[in-house]
């Protein structure tokens, strides 16, 4: 697939003519190949599993891991690109880059150059974050109320350990991103001008921003799970304390029952008429003084 950039940004179905800059959406077996005229993109490929950049003499090459930011066990589509002067080319198995290429020239002021296009692909995966991630927040927020107001929020764990998963994953990607923005705001091999590097440069701190953000609710959720635990550790320990008092208050009658249940001959109280009644006396005093005892401690 092919896209001119210039005079407006549109698909294609043939390579644009020579001086037009352009950009070309292939697939793994097609760039396996034209190995020869994609050197750095099989390089790139190898670190499909993270986000990276690497500048080159003549060019810039590198991966993207996009996450999927709702709850998912699949870790998100990954795709390599490489940017010349005239020409950006992404390496993509999904379909995903047409389906962003397309959401991506309806943006206005599209710039119509390989980097500036680059540039504005990448602050286009991340310019609905900040709401993602408020979106999170207020899921945390939810799961506070709910831990507040229930002795044992139902699907709490499950719910706060997918939110936690999630932040763990974008934890990692604008970290990725930051780094990446950095390699190409450097400019070494002085691919870019000094108005790209500045905007990639910008891309990196606003990577920087929503990774400190993700810290902050991964934090958050943090605290949510140790507030959790400490309800939990207080419900047992109740119920340890309630079968402690139990076990306590019956243990001196279990020792009058087994030692007045020995039923020697000589024992006195045996054949006594007020051995029966005294021992239930006797018993509820003991009952009575623990209970009295128990109240004054507060147990």
């Amino acid at each position: 697939m092919f896209y001119q950039l210039k005079p407006t940004f549109e698909a294609v179905q043939e390579k644009p003519a020579e001086g037009v800059p352009w950009v070309e959406v292939i697939t793994q077996q097609e760039m396996d190949s034209q190995v020869t005229q994609h050197p750095y993109l099989a390089r790139s490929l190898r670190h499909g599993h993270s986000c990276k950049a690497e500048l080159f003499d003549h060019c810039a090459a590198g991966a993207l891991l996009v996450p999927r930011k709702e709850h998912s066990p699949r870790s998100g589509h990954s795709f390599a690109f490489l940017l010349t002067t005239d020409r950006l080319t992404f390496v993509d198995d999904t379909g995903q880059i047409e389906v962003l290429l397309e959401q991506l020239s309806y943006q206005p002021g599209l710039e119509a150059a390989p980097g500036e296009l680059l540039l504005e692909f990448l602050e286009f995966l991340i310019q609905d974050d900040a709401a993602f991630l408020q979106h999170l927040e207020t899921q945390l927020d939810k799961l506070e109320d709910q831990l507040l107001k229930q002795e044992e929020p139902q699907r709490f764990e499950n719910q706060l350990h997918r939110c936690r998963r999630t932040l763990l994953k974008l934890s990692a990607y604008y970290a990725q991103l930051d780094e990446l923005g950095d390699t190409l705001a450097a400019n070494r091999n002085g691919l870019f001008s000094k108005k790209l590097c500045r905007g990639f440069e910008l891309f990196s701190h606003r990577a920087g921003r929503l990774h400190s953000q993700t810290a902050s609710l991964r934090e958050y959720s943090l605290q949510l799970h140790q507030i959790y635990q400490s309800k939990i550790d207080l419900k047992q320990n109740r119920v340890m304390q309630f079968l402690t008092v139990v076990t306590t208050v019956f243990m001196p009658l279990t020792l009058i029952t087994g030692w007045y249940g020995m039923n020697f001959h000589a024992m006195p109280e045996l054949d006594a008429p007020w051995a029966y009644p005294a021992v239930i006396l006797a018993s509820l005093a003991i009952l009575l003084a623990e209970v009295l005892f128990f109240r004054r401690k507060k147990w």
